[in-house]
């Protein structure tokens, strides 16, 4: 790539051979560049070397983005694009775990990486299924991928290896069985609990603006309120200004802007000749 074609180089010696490789202490001093930015509009649905291609003609120049917007990790730059977003998180859903079907209060949340399936009601002798622990090991089941100690809240994936969904929105209540996800990478059966509290995954409220000083704050941090994201989205007058004051994941992946800074073609050389090499004694 050219960014690293202007980098100083040193020969790094291993056990298999001699390699040239770019000077560790080597960075860009773009603060202190004169050069003319511009805003392009993308989102993750486009790559940085196709935003590359578009907007220098050259693939290899995808490096200019990071500095121009001030960032290190260039995976974490774009904004997620609405509508992929939506399909790939279509299927997940927001649950908590209770011990009762009539609970309301009481949620018990695992390890992201555990496992729920559906409660089987065991007969016959325990070495032909009761050992197992009240669930198929052939049979359907989900992955914990988010999960809050603080509320109890989580976040499972799509539901695979059955028929259709033993976990739904529209049902009141399901018995699940827990397959707990240990530190060393192990597995364990946690019990049988019920779901509640359950919704969309892309409907789940994260952030509220407090309605006496438009502050932001998170849902996990209420803890005056943590079932505020059983909430529906509201609109509250602040400072005279109708804003919603309840944010669901959509609404925060539509509301991130969808604008990163580029440099002006022309000027890119300017950057590329802006190298500066600490020296240590």
């Amino acid at each position: 790539m050219k960014f690293f074609n202007n980098l100083p180089k040193t020969n790094f010696e291993s056990s298999i051979g001699t390699f040239t490789i770019s000077d560790f202490f080597t960075y860009l001093d773009v603060e202190h560049v004169l050069v003319s930015e511009g805003s392009i509009s993308i989102d993750d649905k486009t790559t940085l070397l196709e935003a590359a291609s578009l907007n220098y003609s050259d693939v290899n120049s995808f490096w200019a983005f990071v500095p121009a917007n001030y960032t290190i990790n260039p995976f974490d730059l774009l904004a997620p694009n609405t509508f992929l977003f939506s399909q790939t998180n279509a299927d997940k859903i927001n649950l908590i775990l209770l011990p009762s079907p009539n609970a309301v209060t009481g949620g018990v949340a695992f390890p992201v990486g555990s496992i729920l399936t559906p409660y089987n009601n065991n007969s016959g002798a325990s070495y032909q299924y009761g050992s197992t622990g009240n669930f198929d090991l052939s049979g359907a089941l989900a992955v914990i991928e988010q999960s809050s100690f603080y509320d109890g809240n989580m976040v499972i994936g799509s539901q695979v290896g059955g028929t259709g969904s033993f976990i739904s929105i529209n049902n009141p209540s399901e018995h699940v069985v827990v397959i707990q996800k240990n530190t060393d990478g192990s597995y364990t059966w946690a019990g049988d609990y019920y779901t509640g509290n359950k919704k969309a995954y892309t409907q789940k409220v994260t952030t509220q603006v407090l309605n006496d000083d438009g502050k932001t704050i998170y849902k996990e941090t209420v803890s005056s309120n943590p079932t505020l994201d059983t909430y529906i989205l509201s609109s509250t007058p602040i400072n005279g200004i109708t804003t919603p004051n309840l944010f669901t994941v959509i609404n925060n992946v539509v509301n991130k802007t969808k604008l990163i800074e580029a440099y002006i073609p022309s000027e890119l050389g300017l950057i590329q000749s802006s190298f500066i090499t600490t020296k240590y004694n």
